[in-house]
């Protein structure tokens, strides 16, 4: 009995480095800073959904958790209204480099529209993302601070100022009569 018990600890003694590896590998990907490395590319197949923002930034939404912000060089007309792309690549990368053609809906189908260049692709730290969903919503902020109304009370004596002090002009002279006028 006292073997097993002994072999046990040896297990359990020889995994503990491991398991220590492990809690300090998880820890290592919180406490690193998010990396927001532009990129010049992402792979096509990788992208899940993409949104106009407005008419110069589009949302690229990833497979898994990443997402970019891609600021076009220029507005392109139409793209927040419609809110619907399309790209061709002779590759199976989107790149800066790349076209986009803005889809506009005609009929029961769509028509191209406004062709515009892409740039580079900026990730977004989970916050952002966050963020972005609550102002979707009108809630941007909200959690985030918190405002509150505070009365302050003033001394007498700083209502009213100082009297009579020798550095205050105004005290120094009588006040004018109703009747005088300043010319």
């Amino acid at each position: 009995m006292i073997r097993t018990m002994h072999t046990g600890f040896r297990l359990a003694a020889g995994l503990l480095p491991l398991l220590a590896g492990a809690s300090a590998f998880g820890q290592d990907d919180e406490d690193k800073p998010f990396d927001r490395t532009p990129q010049d590319c992402v792979i096509t197949s990788r992208i899940d959904q993409t949104e106009a923002i407005d008419d110069q930034n589009i949302i690229f939404r990833m497979r898994g958790k990443q997402v970019y912000r891609n600021t076009l060089p220029r507005t392109c007309p139409g793209l927040l209204r419609e809110n619907r792309i399309a790209w061709e690549t002779s590759t199976a990368r989107l790149c800066s480099i790349d076209m986009i053609t803005v889809l506009e809906s005609y009929g029961v189908g769509f028509r191209p529209g406004f062709t515009c260049r892409l740039g580079e692709f900026v990730p977004l730290s989970p916050a952002e993302v966050e963020d972005m969903a609550l102002r979707k919503k009108g809630e941007a902020g909200q959690s985030a601070i918190e405002t509150s109304q505070v009365d302050i009370e003033r001394d007498d004596e700083d209502a009213e100022g100082p009297q009579g002090e020798a550095g205050n002009p105004a005290a120094d002279e009588p006040a004018p009569a109703p009747g005088d006028a300043e010319n």
